[in-house]
C-alpha cells in the first residue's frame, strides 16, 4: 500500500498538517490533488515549499489520474491530499484501486461557509457535498472527521444521522 494517508481539507497543506500529521504515518512525499491549485502558479509554488523537507507534487484531477496508479504501486509511502469530497470522488470514479490503496479518509478542516452545517469543531460541509461524501461511503471509503491525530473521529455513520435528524 503506496497511500499511507488520504485527507481531505479544503486548505491542502498548511502548518497543522506540517506540525502534527506528518509523522503520524510513513510519509515519503505528499501529492496534492486540485484543479485550481494545478493551474495557479503561484499557488502551486505556496504548496510545493510549504514542507520543503518533504517532496510534494501538485496535479489536477485529469493529471491525477494518469500519475497515481503509478504512485499505488511504488514501494514509498505517500499523503494524497484533495479539497473536497467531490474531488476524491471523480478521483475514485477514474482510479478504482485507489480504494484498495487507501480505504480510510480523513477529513480535515472545511471551513465554514454560506449554508454550512457544522459537522465537527472546524469541520463545516455545504449541502452540495453531501452526494460526495454518502458517494464515497457507498463506494466502501471508511470517513473520519479529524482535524488531528490526538483528537476524537467523528465517523461518516455519526455525521450522516446528524443531517437526517
Amino acid at each position: 500500500m503506496a497511500i499511507s494517508f488520504l485527507r481531505i481539507d479544503d486548505r491542502l497543506i498548511h502548518g497543522q498538517m506540517a506540525a502534527s500529521w506528518i509523522g503520524s504515518s510513513p510519509c515519503d512525499g505528499i501529492v496534492v490533488v486540485d484543479d485550481d491549485a494545478a493551474a495557479n502558479e503561484i499557488q502551486k509554488k505556496v504548496l510545493l515549499s510549504i514542507l520543503p523537507s518533504v517532496k510534494t507534487w501538485v496535479f489536477s484531477i485529469s493529471e491525477a489520474t494518469e500519475k497515481l496508479p503509478k504512485v499505488i504501486e511504488s514501494q514509498k509511502q505517500y499523503y494524497v491530499v484533495v479539497r473536497s469530497a467531490s474531488a476524491l470522488n471523480r478521483l475514485a470514479g477514474q482510479i478504482p484501486q485507489l480504494l484498495k490503496a487507501r480505504s480510510k479518509v480523513n477529513v480535515g478542516p472545511l471551513s465554514k461557509r454560506a449554508d454550512a452545517i457544522a459537522v465537527n469543531k472546524g469541520q463545516s460541509i455545504v449541502p452540495e457535498e453531501i452526494p460526495a461524501f454518502r458517494q464515497l461511503a457507498g463506494l466502501g471509503f471508511s470517513i473520519e472527521f479529524r482535524l488531528l491525530p490526538d483528537t476524537v473521529a467523528v465517523s461518516w455513520e455519526s455525521v450522516a444521522k446528524k443531517l437526517a435528524g
